[in-house]
This record gives structure tokens, C-alpha cells and sequence, in this order.
């Protein structure tokens, strides 16, 4: 726990405080999570499952982070225009030379877009031509605010310590790491030893992450000394917000006289539910990629819902789709078969025996036909795996491919003024991911036929516009998706091509096309948005109603403190964990805080701590008899020694001093523990009684 942690913040529930001491226990690598059904597993199948992991979670990934560079490269570009363009005019007839300021208002408060920044602004290396684009950049963060003195350090350390531009040279000796004038030197040997003009001048980008968090004192002394140095240091300051940018924060917490010495623009990063909707549309909805696990209805459930109430940042949504994939490739031994099936000679081992029965078991149609009994062979196995994934994959790019033509014809009715099926816009506050989450359930069947209806209805123009779009749609998809949709294609041609070429039509044929087509729109998509449940190994690929871990996205802590108080062996070491058929351990098994605890839950509202004592005494007792004989029955079980075997030994008496020690024990132990509660939280202090303390938790034994 760092030192400027507030323990008396109302806005946090919980603090980590790491454990701090020595710990000789040297355990195992964690493992991989046990799949429900272990026993079907291949003996090599955590090892192949976490390969198919890796790869499926990286090809996501990969293709999210590009999503999102893309939206965020307008905002990247304007800001990096604005760095290097920021010494470029100056207004004339100022007492002083301003700083230029650029705010982003981010309300994810992310890092992640200021690192993308400084990989575009930062200059890593000297080697090429000089021009006035080039900039160094140094981070700053709330931690490193404390006090004015380590803001410095880290400032001047992040632009000075590049030993591959300029190594630090004997100017730099007689100053110290927080003194501007360091930076000065290294910025002024910068210029000599690469000769650079006073028009190609290096800008110097700080930016100061969580800008809200940093000491308003700190900032203010360090834009003043800033102000300073200006015409000779060319500061950029790049301010990280997550507040509005109206009101502005920098104006409304900082006085006039700092604010005069910044020239501030500001930008705002994309945000809010449409850029998930985006992320989702263009990773999971998008023909022009096929990701290896289709996100489920119930883990888009629980993502949208999470972002809209909790965290709006498009890094807890990366964690939630992280924890759906590693949720799905550690519940089920099958889904090792999600980017190729084991080779034969693995599936032809006697170890894989029960692997491939669950497999040819899960292959096996509901209904099997009595004329023919079915192929178990492991080749026949191997292809029928093959063909179930190359099925599966394309009902989901089918699945996609309708999901796009109802957005759509969504759209095109909405350009053209009519209703549409009120997405986004009712009381019920439907948006894209929620028919996202029917389409996969196969529950559009009613807005499917709305769409039809209103097909029928257009004018010959307007039918005329719609067909187009639809056949550029089919003309956009690459060849092996159009070659699979070509009778849907051809008969968007076909409707094409019957529209009369007259602007009036008299005869009625538009009113026909618009009808046949209507029907044919509403029989396509139904046939198209079929559920993935109905495939065999659906579940292999496919997440489908699976419940999200939300725990640990969102901890229960007060329930898990009680329960490692209650049953404190359930979350030690595997070795110490017990079997299914053990018994639970009885009281003066468990530790001391959990056996203070079991008392505490049988008091009432007060506890008198000589009462709480007398109780905790009591099962140490027990504790120390136990254990007394458990060590008496090992000695007993040990061969005797042959100068000990005449006669039987005596119990030697314990002395005055040993039965005070032993009660001195007791009272340490007793204080440790209680101790411990406080700590946590569940005890009251009261003034009325000295000798009592007030119970604050009423949690019942399980």
C-alpha cells in the first residue's frame, strides 16, 4: 500500500494492502483452471487448450485494438498537429510568453490514449533529417505530484534519461535531478551536438495523467516555473481529463493568474455506448472477420450492462471479453478442437479413450437412424469434427450476414422518413446490442416481419434505391461469402431488373416486385437468423447462455472476508484444501481469528470481552489437549528405544511457570485476534462500557 493512500475516502470500499514479510513457502506455477469434466480430458489437454486460447484471445484482441486506433485517430492526428504547430504563431504584444496547453477529455480516464499519443509525437531516436515535428515526451502521474521536488525529478528524468540520443556529460554533474536548469543543459547540448536550428527546436511534451488527482499546489508551481524557462525550453503541457470539458476544470479550480500563462486547446475522445457498439459491430458482426469464439447473448448481456452502470471504459470491456474466453476454453475439454482437431495418432492413444467417446457421443445425431449404424472410426471421427466446425462457422457468418441487411434496411427507411422499428429511440430503450442479442437468439422474427411490410410499401424509387444498396452489400463481400450467397444475390438481381424503367408506373408491376420481394426478404432473414444452439459442438465455439463469472469482475468482499472467516481451509493451499468426502474441521482446528469469529456470530448486539475471552479459552484448551494427544499417539506409533523399553514413564506435571506462560499465551493470542476483527471492521467501540465492544456484523453460520 503506497504511503499517500487516504484510508478515510468514502468513495473506496476496499483498500489492498500486500503482504509485506518474508515467505519461505515457494509455490507452484497456478495452474490452468480444471475443466468440469477433467476426465474426458487428453493427456496433453491444458497444454492444447491453453494454445487455442492464446491464439483465439490474441486474433480478438488484435482486431479491437485496431477498431479502436481507428477511432482514435482523428483525435490522435489534431493533437499532433496542435504539438507541432504550437510555436508556430505566437499573438504579439503579450508581457509573457504563453504555455501551450492541450486538454483531452477522456471519460473512460484511460492511459491507453496517451500512450498512443506519445508513440506518435515522441521522437526515439535523432538519426534522421530534423524537422519541426520532431518531440521528446515524459509522463507524469498523481503519484509521482507529491510534493514539487519529485514532480521535477520525474519530469527532467523522463526527457534526460535517453542514453541513445546523448549521454549525460560533466555540465550535468554540479546540478541536481530536480533543478531545471539539468534539463536546460541536456536540452542545450541536444542542439549542439545535432545542429539544430532554432526553427526545428524539439517541443518538450509532458503529459500528466489523471489530471484531476494532482495537487492543484503542485501543478500551480510547476506551470509557474514553466513560465520561466518558456523561451527557452519549448514546453507542451497535454492534460489527461475525465471531467466535462464544460464546465473546464483547469478554469474552474485553478486561479486567474495561473490560467493566464496557458493558451488551452482541448479535444475529446470518443466515448460512450457508441463506440462499444462499434467495437462489437465491426469484431463480432462484421463480415470481414471471423473471430474464433462467438460472444454469446449472456455475455453481452452483462457487458453492456456493465459499461452503462459501472465503467464506461473500453479497458473493463477488454476484461470482460478476456474473462468470457478464458471462462470458455476452462469449462469444457472439447473446446481444445476450436482451430483443428488432434492429429490421429493422439486420438488413437489408449489415455485418449474417453475423449474421443465424448466426442463421437456429442457427433451423434438426436435421432439416429436404424438403418445404418454410425461410423466410429477415428478418421471418420476427425472429418465429422471438421465438417461440424466448418458448419457451425458458417450459420454464424449467415447469422452476421442477416443481422446486416436488417441494419440495413433500418437505416434506408430511416434516411427516407419513415419510422423504422424505433431503435434507440422508445421507452424501452432498445439499442444495436440488444438486436446484436436477438439476432443470436433468433428472436427478430417480429421486426423481421415489420421490415417486410414496410419493403411492400415503397415506391418504385425508393425500392429501386433499396435493391442497389442490398446488391452492393452482396458485391462488397469477399469471394467465398458472395459465392456461398449467390442465390440471394441473384434474386436481388432479378428484382432489379423487373422494376419498370418508367418513372410512373401505370401497370402495377412495382407494386408486384415490391411485394415478392417484401416476402422474400421476411423468408431470407428468417432462414438466415436461425440459433447456433441447434448445431452440434454448438458449445465448442459458441458461448451461448453460459452466465458470465461476474465475481470476478465485481467481488462480493464482505461475503468473501466472512466466508474465509468461517471456513478459512477453503482458501489455503491445495494441499491443505479438503476432499469432497473429509470432514469439515472442527473448531479448534481452525485459527485463532476464525475460532474468535465463531464466538462472535453466537453473541448478541454487545460482546463483554471477559465473556468473549472465557469462550475463546475454552476451545483453546480443547486446541491444546488435542494436539497434546495427537502428539502422544505419534510417539507411541514410533519404535521404542531399546534403553527405554522397562517400565512405563509418568506424565511430568506442568509447573506454576508453565501454566502462567500458557496464560499468558492465551491473553496474546486473544488480543492478536480481536485485534484482527478491528482491523477488519466488525467491531464497535462504545463509551457507555468499557468492557464492552458492539457487534456490527450479523452474518449466520452456513
Amino acid at each position: 500500500m503506497s504511503e499517500d493512500t487516504n484510508l478515510d475516502d468514502p468513495n473506496q470500499t476496499t483498500f489492498c494492502i500486500p503482504f509485506a514479510g518474508d515467505n519461505d513457502y515457494e509455490g507452484e506455477e497456478i495452474p490452468f483452471p480444471q475443466a468440469l469434466h477433467g476426465e474426458h480430458d487428453l493427456p496433453e489437454g491444458v497444454k492444447l487448450r491453453i494454445d487455442t486460447y492464446t491464439v483465439a484471445w490474441k486474433k480478438c484482441l488484435d482486431r479491437i485494438k485496431s477498431i479502436i486506433h481507428a477511432l482514435h485517430a482523428p483525435v490522435i492526428a489534431s493533437v499532433q498537429r496542435e504539438v507541432h504547430s504550437s510555436y508556430a504563431t505566437s499573438l504579439h504584444g503579450l508581457p509573457y510568453s504563453e504555455i501551450p496547453v492541450i486538454g483531452i477529455t477522456d471519460p473512460s480516464s484511460s492511459s491507453a490514449f496517451l500512450d498512443q499519443i506519445a508513440d506518435a509525437i515522441d521522437a526515439f531516436d535523432l538519426d534522421g533529417d530534423l524537422t519541426d515535428d520532431t518531440a521528446f515526451t515524459s509522463h507524469l502521474y498523481p503519484n509521482d505530484c507529491i510534493s514539487l521536488t519529485s514532480t521535477l525529478k520525474v519530469l527532467i528524468a523522463g526527457f534526460v534519461d535517453r542514453p541513445h540520443i546523448l549521454d549525460k556529460g560533466r555540465p550535468a554533474t554540479s546540478l541536481v535531478n530536480y533543478d531545471m536548469e539539468l534539463l536546460l543543459a541536456w536540452y542545450s547540448a541536444i542542439r549542439e551536438t545535432y545542429d539544430i536550428t532554432p526553427r526545428c527546436r524539439p517541443k518538450l511534451v509532458i503529459l500528466l495523467h489523471d489530471f484531476e488527482q494532482v495537487d492543484p499546489l503542485v501543478v500551480q508551481d510547476l506551470f509557474t516555473i514553466s513560465s520561466l524557462y518558456i523561451t527557452r525550453l519549448p514546453f507542451v503541457f497535454i492534460l489527461a481529463l475525465s471531467s466535462p470539458a464544460s464546465p473546464s476544470f483547469l478554469h474552474s479550480t485553478y486561479p486567474r493568474s495561473i490560467v493566464a500563462l496557458l493558451r488551452v486547446s482541448t479535444y475529446t475522445v470518443p466515448a460512450g455506448i457508441k463506440v462499444l457498439e462499434e467495437v462489437l459491430l465491426r469484431t463480432f458482426f462484421d463480415l470481414e472477420f471471423e473471430p474464433d469464439i462467438i460472444i454469446g447473448p449472456s455475455v453481452l448481456t452483462y457487458l453492456t450492462d456493465y459499461y452503462n452502470r459501472h465503467n464506461s471504459s473500453l479497458d473493463a470491456a477488454l476484461n470482460i471479453l478476456h474473462l468470457a474466453h478464458l471462462k470458455h476454453f476452462s469449462g469444457e475439454p472439447l473446446t481444445l478442437i476450436v482451430k483443428s482437431t488432434p492429429v490421429y495418432d493422439l486420438l488413437s492413444q489408449p489415455a485418449s479413450l474417453l475423449f474421443v467417446e465424448a466426442l463421437a457421443t456429442r457427433l451423434q445425431p438426436s435421432h439416429p437412424s436404424s438403418d445404418s449404424a454410425p461410423d466410429l472410426s477415428i478418421s471418420s471421427l476427425i472429418a465429422a469434427t471438421n465438417a461440424a466446425r466448418s458448419a457451425l462457422y458458417s450459420r454464424a457468418r449467415r447469422i452476421r450476414i442477416g443481422f446486416r441487411i436488417i441494419k440495413l434496411v433500418q437505416d434506408f427507411m430511416r434516411n427516407e422518413g419513415y419510422k423504422g422499428l424505433n431503435w434507440g429511440d422508445n421507452a424501452r430503450g432498445i439499442g444495436i446490442v440488444d438486436v446484436m442479442i436477438s439476432s443470436l437468439q433468433g428472436g427478430l422474427g417480429s421486426d423481421i416481419k415489420y421490415l417486410g411490410t414496410m419493403v411492400k410499401k415503397l415506391k418504385t424509387t425508393q425500392l429501386e434505391a433499396l435493391l442497389n444498396a442490398i446488391h452492393s452489400f452482396y458485391n462488397s463481400m469477399s469471394l467465398d461469402i458472395r459465392s456461398e450467397e449467390e442465390e440471394a444475390r441473384t434474386n436481388v438481381v432479378l428484382a432489379i431488373n423487373a422494376l419498370p424503367r418508367e418513372a410512373n408506373d401505370t401497370t402495377g408491376a412495382s407494386s408486384q416486385v415490391a411485394a415478392k420481394f417484401g416476402d422474400w426478404v421476411i423468408e431470407y432473414l428468417n432462414d438466415t437468423l436461425t440459433p447456433l444452439e441447434d448445431a452440434p459442438l454448438w458449445d465448442v465455439w459458441f458461448t451461448g447462455a453460459s452466465p458470465f463469472p461476474a465475481d470476478l469482475i465485481n467481488p462480493s468482499v464482505r461475503a468473501t472476508v466472512v466466508a474465509g472467516l468461517l471456513h478459512p481451509h477453503d482458501f489455503g493451499n491445495s494441499s491443505h484444501m479438503k476432499d469432497d468426502e473429509q470432514e469439515e474441521p472442527s473448531l479448534w482446528e481452525l485459527p485463532d481469528t476464525s475460532i474468535l469469529f465463531h464466538r462472535y456470530l453466537d453473541s448478541g448486539k454487545m460482546l463483554n470481552l471477559y465473556d468473549w475471552f472465557t469462550s475463546f479459552q475454552q476451545e483453546l484448551e480443547t486446541q491444546r489437549q488435542n494436539l497434546k494427544e495427537r502428539a502422544a499417539a505419534e510417539l507411541k506409533s514410533l519404535p521404542a528405544s531399546p534403553k527405554k523399553r522397562g517400565g512405563k514413564g509418568k506424565a511430568k506435571a506442568e509447573s506454576e511457570e508453565d501454566i502462567e506462560r500458557w496464560h499468558l499465551e492465551l491473553q496474546a493470542r486473544f488480543m492478536r485476534a480481536m485485534q484482527d476483527l478491528d482491523y477488519l471492521g466488525f467491531l464497535k467501540h462504545t463509551g457507555r462500557k468499557a468492557d464492552h465492544v458492539q457487534r456490527v456484523s450479523y452474518d449466520m453460520h452456513d
